[in-house]
């Protein structure tokens, strides 16, 4: 267990203070509410500064500066969230997050103890605020904790968040510039850095790094502020559920990925890819390893760089050339040894990918990895042979994953022979009881469809070639889907959950043996597919289907298809005559 070395034992006393101040106030207007709360010093505060609660501003303030705009407040609150000293304590960022998303939205008015216990903290609905005094504890340190970050790192920034004594709704206080200096330092009050058992409150565990140090002062007036990557944030991956992970996790450089609604992680570095078709929330993906910064696939989705780890070396083998794959570099590196993975979720039914090449043994039963997904034994995989050799990229899906009771999904990671190993992780918010469906567009970019499902770029595939044709395709309402296509001697090796039957969707046209490109017709394309042993497809005649008629979308569907003892779909195209070809790809649970 982790627990805060400056934890002392006059903070459950204060945050028993803040309860009663927060419950005194409850009952009165915003305006009447302001005369109770902590008043930042006024040599920090911009003259005539207002808080969220003030509806306008009167005649005698006419002389007030301008607060901080929105944008500026969100840039602060992202700022923060970036930071080593808030990335080492996901729970506090969680907390921060909540309680700036409801100031931004307006809903900060009425927000209670027992809505931040079941939102932020994972409470249940038995929550007593009486009882438990983990929302006062937590808040009682973040508010430390944004103390001393603009008392040190941030002592020049001139919008600063606060959170009064007795309140949760934020404040963003704006400083002019001739009062920000390197110089500048809170008074500092109640500094005993005793340790104090007694905040392990209602079976809360304080999981922050032993080396963490917050002091216990009382200085309100600054407080921690950003939002520049919250904006950023809301537009790429929504932030996950956050419960403190142990933090050996290296520093992150870069910008904020979040979302709106949810209190949100330890912050995350993510760029939203300008031509992301993505709209994901919750969606959760992390390279394992030395990173130089997060990873923009080809499909445009954002890879965060390590994190959320404890235990394990890293290594570096971006030598090796991977194949089934488009984004080698997913691949190349990883983390090994003995390690855990502790990654905070919000509660709910999850899909996990596991990303593995094996890079060092070349030959199958030389090394396996033990994994247990949250104290539960679950798989021995033997890499080199669930990917059918060496450096060849394999992904293993597990379904009807959810968070341990601490709001993490603990991932443990072991081997034999040579040390286990990971190159990525990716958490995706799933259906229960189903795999999501698999979709594949032969095309080097997402598609998205006339009903608005996304068709992930080619990937999974070994051999082969990709062509694209001009012609239009009839007979679909997706045409653009059957421009490109894959054509020769191939195979694709689909990863999809162990011991489910499946929907197999095989897309095709026919774009070359026909007028005016060639004087082929029926009979001038001939192949075979199969799938795990099972003949799908036997001299597969595509303008046969068509009567004759080219550019013309032809569909075959094949139901309860049972996955591979690997958990794969192993489609295999073998020409007959001239080359096979497939346009696109589905695959759903049945």
């Amino acid at each position: 267990m982790y627990k805060d070395s400056s934890q002392s034992d006059n903070h459950v006393e204060e945050a028993h203070q803040d309860y009663r101040n927060e419950h005194l106030s409850s009952d009165r207007s915003a305006t009447s509410r302001l005369n109770h709360q902590s008043t930042p010093p006024a040599n920090h505060l911009i003259k005539g500064e207002t808080t969220p609660g003030i509806d306008g501003i009167t005649s005698s303030n006419a002389e007030i500066l301008d607060r901080p705009t929105n944008q500026e407040e969100r840039a602060e609150l992202a700022a923060v969230l970036a930071t080593e000293t808030f990335k080492r304590s996901p729970k506090l960022s969680r907390l921060l997050s909540y309680l700036c998303d409801k100031y931004f939205t307006g809903e900060g008015t009425g927000l209670k103890e027992y809505s931040i216990a079941v939102d932020v903290l994972g409470r249940d609905s038995e929550f007593d605020p009486q009882l438990d005094a983990a929302v006062r504890v937590d808040t009682h340190y973040l508010r430390k904790r944004l103390k001393d970050y603009y008392a040190g790192e941030a002592r020049d920034h001139r919008v600063q968040i606060v959170i009064p004594k007795g309140q949760y709704i934020p404040q963003f206080l704006l400083r002019s510039e001739s009062e920000v200096s390197p110089q500048i330092r809170p008074a500092e009050e109640d500094d005993e850095e005793v340790a104090d058992k007694s905040l392990i409150v209602a079976g809360e565990r304080s999981r922050e790094h032993p080396t963490i140090h917050i002091s216990n002062r009382r200085w309100l007036a600054l407080g921690l502020a950003t939002a520049t990557a919250g904006a950023l944030l809301w537009m790429t991956i929504a932030r996950p559920w956050q419960h403190p992970a142990k933090s050996e996790n290296r520093v992150q450089n870069g910008t904020i990925g979040a979302a709106a609604s949810h209190a949100v992680n330890a912050a995350r570095n993510t760029e939203a890819p300008p031509a992301s078709l993505y709209a994901e929330s919750g969606a959760i993906r992390i390279l394992a390893g030395e990173r130089n910064g997060d990873y923009v696939d080809k499909a445009g989705r954002v890879w965060l760089s390590d994190r959320y780890f404890t235990g394990g070396t890293t290594f570096n083998h971006s030598s090796r050339e991977i194949v089934r794959t488009e984004d080698p570099d997913i691949f190349q590196r990883g983390r090994e040894g003995q390690f855990v993975y502790e990654i905070p979720l919000n509660p709910g039914t999850y899909e996990l990918h596991l990303y593995f090449a094996e890079t060092v043994v070349n030959g199958e039963g030389l090394r396996s990895v033990n994994l247990s997904i949250n104290g539960l034994p679950i798989s021995i995989l033997d890499i080199a042979s669930d990917a059918g050799g060496a450096n060849i990229a394999t992904v293993k899906i597990f379904k009807n994953i959810s968070p341990a009771k601490d709001g993490l999904l603990h991932l443990a990671f072991q081997g034999s022979g040579p040390a286990g190993f990971v190159n990525a992780l990716e958490v995706l918010p799933g259906t229960p009881g189903k795999m999501l469906p698999v979709r594949l567009t032969m095309q080097e970019n997402p598609y998205r469809d006339h009903l608005g499902q996304i068709w992930m770029p080619d990937q999974y595939f070994l051999s082969g070639r990709r062509s694209t044709a001009k012609a239009p395709i009839e007979g679909t309402a997706d045409p653009a889907l059957y421009t490109t296509h894959r054509f020769g001697n191939f195979t694709y090796s689909i990863p999809v959950a162990e011991g489910g039957r499946y929907t197999v969707t095989l897309h095709f046209a026919e774009t070359w043996f026909t007028s005016p490109d060639s004087l082929g017709g029926v009979g001038s394309r001939i192949f075979d597919v199969y799938c795990n042993g099972r003949t799908l497809l036997k001299d597969f005649d595509i303008l046969k289907e068509t009567g004759g008629v080219g550019n013309r979308a032809v569909v075959k569907v094949f139901h309860n298809i049972p996955a591979s003892a690997q958990g794969k779909l192993n489609l295999t195209f073998i020409p007959t005559v001239n080359y096979a070809i497939v346009t696109a790809i589905e695959v759903t649970e049945e």
